[in-house]
């Protein structure tokens, strides 16, 4: 798992996701039983469909652990680091289909795609979704995604792409009424933003310091308790949940991309404890940072 070649120094793909200048792609990945890791850890703009062929996996999205079995998919939102594992020591065989959310804006207007897909870019966590084929409707949506699927390798894209268009909106809507509306956060997730916005940037850009809910309350005008209410209901996270998996991740950048020690890893990115910091990173990556840092032998030390 070498980072370099695959992701930059914030987790992002480098990995092109396009077919002849579309905004989509689709891949189909073998890993063999001895191969632990199925995934690498990353993060895309795109909307990911990740579908397993054969095997038994576990998926790593954020802090969740989400098992995936011979036959299962899961969307996963833009943004979100994610990455699998092989623990049952099984060959694997996998899909990814991801597609950019402008195929999405050329077919509808402002407002319709703020309602059906602007929600995963913002408070993706909340619309990470498993597909089994046990459940009628999510049956349903995973026979469109293995036609879809059925695309791949195929060079003759112009006699199939409006097909796989046509499939795409079958499968969104499914998703979109039996899903997505349920937790839908488009009309009032402007509101939010504008209220939170200067606490969110201040957030970002002093993480490693010693922060407390009145402070970022007060860079929003706010009460404590509102403040607390308006961010869950944006980030789908507390606001101390989310200051920490902000600073494992950037710990996590410093630990691939520096000599420092773990001591001033922890201290630099907010943690003043260092047995806290382990538990917190344990509980986030499902390693400790020593373990990480291992896993990347072109790292700074």
């Amino acid at each position: 798992m070498i980072k370099s070649l695959y992701t930059d120094s914030q987790f992002k793909e480098l990995v092109s996701h396009v077919i002849s200048n579309r905004p989509y792609s689709l891949h189909r990945t073998f890993i063999p039983a001895d191969c632990d890791l199925v995934l690498y850890q990353h993060l895309h703009d795109e909307i990911e469909l990740f579908y397993l062929e054969s095997g038994e996996i576990e998926f790593m999205i954020e802090d969740r652990c989400i098992p995936l079995k011979e036959g299962e998919a899961i969307l996963i939102p833009p943004g979100l680091l994610h990455m699998a594992l092989n623990p049952h020591n099984r060959n694997c065989c996998f899909y990814a289909f991801l597609f950019n959310t402008v195929l999405f804006t050329e077919a509808y207007s402002h407002s319709s795609y703020a309602r059906f897909v602007q929600p995963l870019k913002h408070n993706g966590a909340l619309y990470i979704l498993p597909f089994s084929p046990a459940i009628g409707w999510q049956n349903r949506f995973l026979q469109l995604l293995v036609q879809i699927l059925g695309f791949y390798d195929r060079k003759d894209i112009e006699n199939w792409e409006l097909e796989l268009h046509g499939l795409l909106f079958q499968l969104w809507n499914l998703y979109y009424t039996n899903h997505m509306f349920s937790v839908d956060l488009s009309g009032t997730y402007q509101k939010l933003y504008d209220k939170l916005k200067n606490s969110l940037l201040y957030l970002q850009e002093n993480y490693g310091a010693d922060l407390t809910l009145e402070q970022l309350a007060d860079y929003s005008g706010l009460s404590k308790g509102a403040f607390c209410r308006y961010f869950k209901a944006l980030t789908g996270a507390s606001p101390i949940t989310y200051l920490v998996r902000l600073r494992i991740r950037k710990s996590c950048e410093l630990l691939i991309n520096s000599d420092l020690k773990i001591t001033q890893v922890a201290n630099q990115c907010g943690f003043y404890n260092i047995s806290h910091y382990n538990r917190a990173f344990l509980q986030y990556m499902k390693c400790t940072p020593t373990e990480y840092r291992r896993q990347y032998p072109e790292s700074g030390n």
